[in-house]
């Protein structure tokens, strides 16, 4: 299993540094298919995997940034939005209590104006101012006859 896995790194390895090698140089065949057993600069190579590694993950995360920019600014105008409608609901609401308020207040100052009741109490009122003065009339006729019938008796 370990020969299996050193020749696969091996053979991958070869893959990847084929492009790396010149065409020809000496002391190697110019024979694509035969790759050189070890790469010529691991290091160079480890290098290059680990950058393409590291920009395809910043792609990635560029990519997944970006949407959630949109979706941040598309959240912040839908607040927008939402504060603006529910400003207008506001004030609508407030002008609608504010129209009946007054209506109301209106018809409660006709009422209190003159109640419902204002004739019948001025009514009410002459008759008894009148049934006063007759009873005061009566109090006078009876006081006098009083000194009349007191003044006869003695």
């Amino acid at each position: 299993m370990a020969s299996s896995r050193s020749s696969t790194s091996t053979a991958l390895w070869a893959h990847l540094l084929r492009k790396d090698t010149p065409s020809s140089t000496p002391g190697t065949s110019s024979d694509p298919l035969n790759p050189p057993i070890v790469p010529l600069d691991r290091a160079g190579t480890s290098m290059r995997m680990l950058l393409h590694d590291t920009q395809a993950n910043f792609e990635k995360f560029s990519g997944r940034i970006d949407s959630m920019t949109n979706c941040i600014e598309s959240t912040k105008r839908e607040i927008v939005t939402v504060k603006s409608l529910f400003e207008e609901q506001n004030e609508k609401l407030s002008m609608e209590i504010i129209d009946l308020v007054n209506r109301s207040q209106r018809e409660v100052q006709k009422t209190v104006a003159s109640p419902a009741q204002a004739n019948e109490l001025e009514t009410l009122r002459k008759e008894l101012s009148s049934t006063d003065l007759r009873i005061q009339g009566l109090d006078h006729r009876l006081d006098a006859i009083h000194l009349v019938g007191g003044s006869s008796t003695s």
